[in-house]
């Protein structure tokens, strides 16, 4: 079936990412018509993590869209997952329907102080948006107390960049809380993800 303009229906805005000093943010830079219809099955933005629901996007062919934007759609924040020609004139696009929080980093780094003693260095708080999906939930059980392990990843940005040992802070949301990053997965073109992970007594 073939796509009009009069399907174009769904007003939805175009994000960028924007950096100013430490902080990066997504900002509305124009707004687009589009036909939208969510998908039956989950859309795996994520290759370590858990996918969410999907939605599929018809819009008029445009030049500047790449993987690095981001659509929001009825108040919701659509991460794109692809992209590709469509009906001549039109372009459809991937998506999936994500939660994003705001989320914070510090780089640590070791050296020697004062007396030739180990120190810690913090270095500058970054602050981006990310998205956070589940991996597992661990459970262990030490002599007379337990310890409970929670492992997510962290899908941000490509230009937001974390190394293993970094603090990451995710400030708001259900999992809110300090976790510390152990695994980096960043050969993806467009965005990195992270394993970060928090151990709590219960």
């Amino acid at each position: 079936m073939s796509t009009t303009g009069s399907d174009l229906n769904q007003a939805i805005q175009v994000l960028e990412l924007r950096r100013d000093g430490n902080a990066f943010t997504w900002e509305k830079v124009r707004r687009t018509w589009a036909a939208a219809a969510q998908d039956d099955r989950a859309n795996l933005f994520s290759s370590v993590g858990v996918g969410a629901r999907g939605v599929t996007f018809t819009i008029r062919k445009s030049w500047n869209l790449t993987l690095y934007n981001a659509f929001l759609w009825r108040g919701q924040f659509c991460f794109l997952t692809a992209i590709m020609d469509g009906t001549p004139g039109f372009q459809t696009v991937k998506a999936a329907l994500c939660d994003p929080c705001r989320c914070a980093s510090v780089r640590r780094t070791g050296g020697l102080g004062p007396g030739n003693r180990p120190q810690v260095t913090e270095g500058p708080r970054v602050t981006f948006p990310g998205v956070l999906t589940e991996k597992y939930v661990r459970y262990a059980q030490v002599d007379s107390y337990a310890r409970a392990e929670t492992i997510c990843v962290l899908v941000t940005p490509k230009a937001v960049e974390l190394l293993e040992g970094d603090l990451a802070t995710v400030e708001e949301g259900p999992a809110a809380g300090l976790y510390n990053v152990q695994a980096c997965h960043v050969l993806d073109a467009f965005k990195n993800e992270y394993e970060i992970a928090r151990r709590r007594d219960v």
